[in-house]
């Protein structure tokens, strides 16, 4: 006779993990940052847009700059110098997703309730954030400037060159230009061509690697006056993982703030807080997590047979069960800094590229 009967079963822990990742989202936090400058969309704009029908535009009343007359003659032959007007439209995009929860499901399970609650809510917000960041880069990519024709050749030195790809529309920098002097350096192109003002990066993933060294390795009580250098500040850098450098040091974007901008929309439902059978609409509090947006909130309770969860056997626990589902939806318009003509008039969101030679 022997113990084999009750000897222990293998420990199963209660204590969950996961291998999920996480990531900056450098597009989002870019735009985000900009859209706190963009004070040339007015508060009555913004009002708007959060309760606009996707049946009516929103259009803004804009003023096309042009050259005026001068003339050296006095006289009643008065230079006219009218004003010629248009109108900008926000892009509208709407993101989309949400998730199913069994209660049940855990009560014959090692998984804890509501670690895998947040769970689900962390990993579709996230998702929703990297959508969000793809939209916001294809916008950086349709408006950036087309022509930068002045200041790359003044402070480019040797092989510290800096020069205006045409072909591309790309500002591409050498290897040894991307060290000490180059935040100074952009900051002189573009103060060139009419556009300066307090700009932030946006890169590939360590795509300012030797800046940030540069920078790191002087400290607070560096010999060197950093900021005369034109370093920004830490917030100012930002990463995505959705920029593929390819062979290149970094590929990405030198964007002024206030140049793009985004806001949120809440249809009727939502904003009145309907609650029916179950279901139940409201706004977001606060901004969910990655995206940074408010988002349009739907959850629904429905009874369910949901024993087909379970892959080997019936679970008494989901033949008369029920679930809950929450559907997260951001609608938001993206604004961009007024420019009658891209192929003629520069533009403060440059494309950048750090070579690797």
């Amino acid at each position: 006779m022997n113990l084999d009967a009750t000897m222990l079963n293998n420990y199963q822990d209660t204590n969950t993990v996961t291998e999920s990742r996480y990531a900056e989202l450098g597009a989002v936090d870019l735009a985000k940052n900009s859209t706190e400058k963009a004070d040339w969309v007015k508060p009555s704009v913004i009002d708007e847009i959060s309760q606009i029908s996707s049946l009516r535009n929103l259009e803004i009343p804009a003023i096309v700059d042009q050259e005026v007359i001068v003339t050296s003659t006095p006289g009643f032959d008065i230079p006219a110098n009218l004003t010629s007007s248009t109108k900008i439209s926000p892009m509208v995009y709407d993101i989309f997703s949400g998730f199913r929860h069994f209660p049940a499901h855990y009560a014959n399970n090692l998984i804890d309730e509501q670690f895998d609650l947040d769970h689900k809510f962390k990993k579709v917000s996230y998702g929703m954030g990297k959508a969000l960041e793809a939209i916001i880069l294809s916008r950086l990519e349709a408006r950036k400037t087309q022509v930068l024709p002045l200041g790359s050749a003044q402070v480019s030195d040797g092989t510290k060159t800096f020069a205006f790809n045409t072909t591309t529309d790309t500002l591409e920098i050498s290897k040894e230009a991307q060290k000490e002097l180059m935040f100074s350096n952009i900051s002189r192109i573009v103060g060139a061509n009419e556009i300066g003002g307090d700009y932030e990066i946006l890169t590939s993933r360590a795509g300012l690697a030797a800046s940030r060294n540069e920078w790191a390795k002087y400290g607070n009580n560096n010999e060197k006056n950093l900021q005369a250098l034109g370093y920004p500040s830490p917030d100012q850098l930002h990463e995505s993982g959705l920029l593929a450098p390819g062979s290149d040091n970094f590929v990405g974007y030198y964007v002024r703030n206030g140049a793009i901008a985004m806001y949120e929309n809440f249809p009727a439902d939502f904003r009145m807080g309907t609650k029916l059978g179950g279901k139940e609409w409201s706004m977001s509090d606060t901004e969910i997590p990655f995206a940074r947006m408010r988002a349009n909130v739907f959850v629904n309770r429905e009874a369910t047979d949901a024993t087909a969860l379970v892959a080997t056997g019936r679970d008494t626990n989901l033949i008369m069960t029920h679930f809950q589902e929450m559907a997260l939806w951001i609608r938001v318009y993206i604004f961009e800094e007024f420019n009658s003509d891209l192929s003629t008039r520069a533009n403060p969101i440059i494309k950048i590229k750090g070579l690797a030679s």
